[in-house]
């Protein structure tokens, strides 16, 4: 059963890559911010590079240092590494 061809992942990939929540103004968007917040990253994510974690993290007022997971799965990391997860997830309502 075929559900995606190589064109819809295509068509996803860049719909995510090019989606500006801040429509322009992301640093304004970042600024309201209001709420606690932790940032993390995979220290090998391709699709959601460390870099642009630190300038969510340097950008959002309410956000500590930026946080690095280590993992050898990439983006996907966040999703095994479930005790370093769950380590930032007690700092973060602790």
């Amino acid at each position: 059963m075929h559900r995606f061809d190589a064109g819809s992942y295509v068509t996803l990939a860049v719909a995510m890559n090019t989606h500006d929540v801040g429509r322009g103004e992301t640093s304004a968007a970042l600024r309201r911010v209001t709420a606690r917040t932790l940032v993390a990253g995979v220290d090998c994510d391709r699709r959601y590079p460390l870099s642009q974690q630190a300038e969510l993290a340097a950008g959002i007022p309410t956000a500590d240092s930026l946080r690095v997971i280590e993992s050898p799965y990439g983006h996907d990391g966040f999703l095994i590494e479930v005790e370093q997860v769950a380590t930032l997830a007690r700092e973060l309502v602790g």
